[in-house]
């Protein structure tokens, strides 16, 4: 089902070119993962297992978390799928995707792209048992994939207090996952909480057909026991994850602004999110008053005067950037709206979006809103 993979040699020659999948090499570790999607990032089996390998400086696999999988859908469609296949559904929880690695002996807990801020997060919230199970593991040569949930730490879904859910193992060397109730027997015994497993009254199919309606869940993975895995988000959930992730690019935080559809938005967006793009709307709007103001003292005095003066004045005194509105203003159509063309027309790119933030105090930090998948 998967690829053996003992070192990263075993991995290269499958990466070689522009295809979205990169290296990264730190001082205690290097890792593989994707940074784009393109058509043929995944496109073999090896190319589906580059989603955070951890190897050490030797080359050796230290860490081996979730395979790539897809949402229900996306390659297969759900009458496509053999459904008489043993399979389980286990909650989709709406967090950062976090497994251990053993670094100079020690547990280091990392995310897909290694010892990020939210995998330090959330070492600092793994209790005894956490830790405990890990390095039982990776002595065993396998991985235990946990999702790090917390207020803080919050995507779409809320959540009441920082947790870590085991949410499967992988053998560092076949990629194999261990069978569920053999995992839940082992969480027992280090009293570690393990995601949630839906019973489902029916046929699979049917019951996942009435998934999508939900609300305040992320959604469901299907998990089959040969390895085989399908997600399915909530039509909720996705809606959310996708405003939200959009708003990483400013320009599609100004053309919220801009279109004055920053109302229809804030309901779909966690509580930061939203208090974020309030007041970036806040700072343009008062910047947008600012120059519409200082637009018209300056042209008070021009009134009456022939165009030939007015324009000579303008270009002396006003910021090339706010001429055309002057102009505008003076032919009597608005200069609200002209200096708002001035935004519209800066959605089109972030040069054009830097080549007038001064005029606005506009800021906007798009990092704010990244979302890692899985």
């Amino acid at each position: 089902m998967f690829p053996v993979i003992e070192h990263i040699d075993d991995v290269l020659p499958h990466i070689e070119g522009d295809n979205g999948i990169y290296v990264s090499r730190y001082a205690t570790h290097d890792t593989i993962d994707y940074g784009h999607h393109l058509d043929e990032t995944f496109n073999s089996a090896m190319r589906r297992e580059c989603r955070g390998l951890k190897f050490d400086k030797s080359g050796r696999l230290m860490a081996r978390p979730f395979h790539k999988f897809f949402n229900l859908g996306e390659r297969e469609r759900v009458e496509e799928i053999d459904w008489s296949r043993p399979h389980r559904v286990l909650e989709k929880l709406d967090g950062s995707m976090i497994h251990p690695a053993l670094v100079d002996g020690g547990i280091v807990f990392m995310t897909r792209k290694g010892i990020t801020a939210q995998a330090l997060d959330a070492g600092s919230h793994a209790t005894e048992g956490v830790r405990a199970l890990a390095r039982d593991r990776l002595a065993a040569g396998k991985t235990a994939i946990f999702e790090f949930t917390s207020p803080d730490n919050r995507i779409v879904i809320g959540y009441d207090r920082p947790a870590l859910t085991l949410l499967a193992i992988r053998d560092n060397l076949t990629g194999t996952y261990t069978d569920f109730e053999q995992m839940h027997e082992m969480a027992d015994h280090f009293g570690v909480a393990v995601v949630g497993s839906h019973p489902v009254d029916g046929p699979t199919e049917a019951f996942l057909n009435g998934v999508r309606g939900l609300t305040d869940i992320e959604g469901y993975v299907v998990a089959f026991d040969d390895g085989h895995r399908l997600k399915l988000k909530t039509q909720h959930y996705a809606l959310r994850h996708r405003t939200l992730a959009g708003l990483a690019l400013e320009k599609n935080a100004l053309e919220c602004v801009v279109n004055d559809a920053v109302d229809d938005v804030v309901p779909l967006l966690p509580p930061m999110a939203a208090e974020r793009l309030l007041l970036y709307q806040a700072r343009i709007q008062a910047g947008i008053s600012r120059l519409e103001a200082e637009v018209a003292e300056r042209l008070e005095p021009l009134r009456g005067a022939d165009r030939g003066s007015q324009a000579r004045i303008i270009n002396e005194t006003l910021d090339k950037r706010l001429r055309p509105v002057a102009f505008k203003a003076l032919d009597g159509k608005g200069a609200r709206t002209a200096i708002l063309d001035i935004l519209r027309s800066a959605t089109h790119s972030q040069t054009r979006i830097d080549a007038v933030r001064d005029l606005f105090a506009m800021s906007w930090d798009g990092e704010d809103f990244e979302i890692q998948d899985g």
